[in-house]
């Protein structure tokens, strides 16, 4: 038989073979690449919740940042999905003129089909003027 340089079938099947499974491998690391970047981008939202409430409690008068805890939920849509987040707010009073101000902002994902809590907090000083 003469020896033609074409290649057989079998060669060809296991050459697809190889090039598909490293495709799946490639495709896998893809989707955790977006789940973490979907992770990041709730993270950063919750960060934001946090300052706008923090700025909010230093531009209050500081007669009217009452001692005491007060919750609420904020909403925001990131990329086409609604995330709540539940934002707690707590006003301690260390002496007559400053006053302790900390804010809770937790939220709740779904990671390998169960529910992860996740929060974060920032703690100021409001002095008053």
């Amino acid at each position: 038989m003469k020896n033609n340089a074409g290649m057989t079938m079998v060669e060809v099947l296991i050459a697809m073979a190889i090039v598909f499974v490293i495709f799946l491998g490639l495709s896998n690391s893809g989707l955790v690449v977006l789940d973490q970047n979907i992770k990041n981008s709730q993270r950063d939202e919750a960060v934001a919740v946090a300052d706008n409430v923090m700025q909010q409690a230093r531009n209050t008068p500081f007669d009217n940042l009452v001692a005491g805890t007060t919750n609420d939920n904020v909403i925001r849509r990131i990329r086409g999905l609604n995330m709540q987040y539940a934002v707690t707010r707590t006003v301690a009073s260390l002496d007559p003129v400053n006053r302790q101000v900390t804010v809770n902002v937790a939220w709740n994902r779904y990671e390998y089909g169960r529910l992860v809590p996740y929060n974060h907090q920032v703690m100021s000083i409001v002095r008053q003027r």
